[in-house]
C-alpha cells in the first residue's frame, strides 16, 4: 500500500516512527495496485460464497483498506494501519469502517500489495508491518508485487509459528495454499488470482461482467432454442392432427360408399 515515506528510527534527527501511520489518502495507488486489491477481495469473497453451507452465512469475509486498530511498534506504541486485504472468519457488517484487534481479534490473513514507497515497511519482519502483524497474531501474511520490480519472486509470504513468522512457500503449481482458508493465491502474469482448494480459478474484475454477459448470451440462445423446439413440436402436432383428420375423413368416406353399395345391392 502507499504510505507516508518516513525514515526508520536511528536514521537521523528527523526520523519518524517505524512503521509510519497509514492514512486514508496514502492508501490510494496506481490503477494496477488498486486493481490487484480489488481482484483479491473479489476472489476471496467469491470463494467464501462457494464454501457457504446451505442457508448459512459466509464462512469468512475479505475487507480492503479499512482501519485496523491495535497494531504496535516494537516499543509498544500504537499506530494506524489500513491493510490492503484482510480476512476475518465470519460475515462482516458492510457498514463497518474500522476494526480492533481487541474487539475483533486478529485477521486470519493479511495481504499487502507492494509499492515503491511501502515495500520496505511491508517486508520488514524485524520492525515493520511483518513484526506488527506477527505480534498481533495474524496467522498468515502475504506480500505481493504484480510488477516484479520490487520483489523478483512476485509473492513472499509467511506463517505464524510460535509467535514468529516463518517462510510460507508456494506449492508445485506456484500457488500459496492457505492453511487458514480453503484457497490459494498466485500471480498469472501481472494479475493476482485466487483459487479454491480444488483448483477452481475465481474470476477477476472485468471477467465477472464478461462471465455474466456470456451467461446471458447462453441463456438467450437456450431460450431461442427452446422456443424453436416448442414451435417444431407444435408444427408436428398440427401435422399429426391434420393427418388424423384426413384419415378420419377417408374412413368416413369409405364407410359412406360401403353403405351406398349395400343399399344398391341388398343381399
Amino acid at each position: 500500500m502507499v504510505t507516508q515515506a518516513q525514515a526508520r528510527p536511528g536514521v537521523g534527527p528527523s526520523a519518524g516512527p517505524w512503521p509510519p501511520d497509514d492514512t486514508e489518502e496514502s492508501v490510494l495507488g496506481i490503477d494496477l495496485h488498486q486493481g490487484t486489491i480489488t481482484n483479491l477481495r473479489l476472489g476471496l469473497n467469491g470463494a467464501a460464497r462457494l464454501y457457504r453451507a446451505l442457508e448459512q452465512p459466509v464462512p469468512w469475509t475479505a475487507e480492503t483498506q479499512l482501519l485496523l486498530l491495535g497494531c504496535k511498534h516494537r516499543d509498544g506504541t500504537l499506530y494506524r494501519t489500513l491493510p490492503d486485504v484482510f480476512v476475518f472468519p465470519r460475515p462482516i457488517d458492510p457498514l463497518r469502517g474500522s476494526f480492533s484487534l481487541k474487539v475483533d481479534g486478529p485477521p486470519l490473513l493479511i495481504i499487502e500489495v507492494l509499492s515503491a514507497s511501502t515495500y520496505e515497511v511491508d517486508l520488514d519482519l524485524e520492525a515493520g508491518k511483518g513484526y506488527s502483524y506477527a505480534r498481533a497474531g495474524v496467522a498468515e501474511y502475504l506480500t505481493l508485487d504484480p510488477t516484479g520490480e520490487l520483489l523478483d519472486e512476485g509473492i513472499r509470504a509467511w506463517r505464524l509459528e510460535e509467535g514468529v513468522y516463518r517462510p510460507w512457500e508456494a506449492d508445485g503449481q506456484g500457488r500459496w495454499q492457505s492453511d487458514q482458508l480453503p484457497v490459494a493465491v498466485a500471480l498469472e502474469g501481472m494479475w493476482a488470482t485466487v483459487y479454491t482448494r480444488e483448483g477452481r480459478r475465481m474470476l477477476r474484475e472485468g471477467q465477472v461482467e464478461e462471465e455474466l454477459d456470456r451467461e446471458r448470451s447462453l441463456r438467450a440462445h437456450e431460450q431461442e432454442r427452446r422456443e424453436q423446439e416448442q414451435e417444431r413440436r407444435e408444427q408436428e402436432q398440427q401435422l399429426r392432427e391434420q393427418e388424423q383428420e384426413r384419415r378420419e375423413r377417408a374412413e368416413a368416406e369409405v364407410e359412406r360408399l360401403r353403405r351406398l353399395l349395400e343399399e344398391r345391392n341388398p343381399a
